[in-house]
């Protein structure tokens, strides 16, 4: 009896250190930017997949504005194999104006470009790189890029993706302009 009590004060112990059956607080935001600073952003819309998808907690919004240009939502956490390693998150929504990156920048002629494989998500042109574990869209304006584990992945936060300043998802994004797609403007 004792030996088995013993047992299970140390499987509580180890299941309290994994945060197995426990619940846990939500960890704070980590990154330059808080839910609030992203709805108060006004240089471009921005869209992001909710504060939760496929189970996946947002855990960091980013603001890059030095040689590129774009917000990043970043949903989960990873383990990098080595301690000497980064790894990437399971799941990101990036957010670029779409004079910064678009379809035009990508000339497919050009030896080692990415092969895309075009297709239209929720009314918008886009395109999957990578095995599809990339997918860019290109709204009116925008380019939104998804970074998934899988194709699946990548389509089910296309399909979560909403403006920051709206709660609810639903719908097809803003169009792009006639030819606004490939175009590269400025910015």
């Amino acid at each position: 009896m004792r030996r088995a009590l013993v047992c299970l004060g140390w499987l509580g112990a180890l299941l309290a250190l994994s945060g197995c059956g426990s619940v846990r607080e939500a960890a704070p935001l980590r990154g330059d930017l808080t839910l609030e600073d992203a709805r108060a952003f006004d240089e471009f819309p921005l869209y992001f997949a909710g504060e939760r998808v496929d189970g996946l907690p947002l855990v960091a919004i980013l603001r890059r504005s030095d040689t590129a240009n774009y917000v990043s939502f970043v949903y989960g956490d990873c383990m990098p194999l080595a301690s000497d390693q980064g790894c990437a998150p399971p799941a990101e929504v990036q957010v670029w104006p779409g004079c910064s990156r678009s379809a035009g920048l990508y000339d497919e002629a050009a030896p080692g470009a990415p092969a895309a494989e075009r297709a239209k998500i929720r009314g918008v042109p886009g395109a999957f790189f990578e095995d599809g574990t990339r997918l860019e869209l290109y709204a009116r304006g925008l380019t939104i890029v998804v970074f998934a584990r899988s194709r699946e992945d990548a389509r089910r936060l296309a399909d979560a993706l909403r403006s920051v300043k709206q709660p609810t998802r639903g719908g097809d994004l803003p169009a792009p302009e006639r030819g606004g797609s490939e175009g590269v403007g400025s910015c």
